[in-house]
């Protein structure tokens, strides 16, 4: 046997076994577990927030003066 013939059959061989292990391994997958859902949820949820804390401002405003039945600070640093 030459050597090019037995190249060919190990890569052959090689990429074979290979095809096998990657189909094993997406078999196998079961999805994002529960934490790793819920802290990308909770990244998101935050990040929402965040972006639209401007127009949330005014609402979080009036909802605590209903509350505590006083004017809110909503920036955080009283007074």
């Amino acid at each position: 046997m030459s050597m090019l013939d037995s190249f060919l059959i190990c890569t052959m061989t090689w990429a074979g076994k290979l095809k096998d292990d990657v189909k094993e391994f997406w078999e196998s997958e079961d999805g994002i577990s529960g934490p790793v859902a819920a802290i990308i949820l909770l990244l998101i949820a935050v990040l929402l927030i965040a972006a639209f804390w401007n127009q949330l401002k005014p609402w979080v405003a009036d909802m605590m003066s209903r509350i505590f039945g006083t004017e809110f600070d909503s920036t955080g640093l009283g007074g």
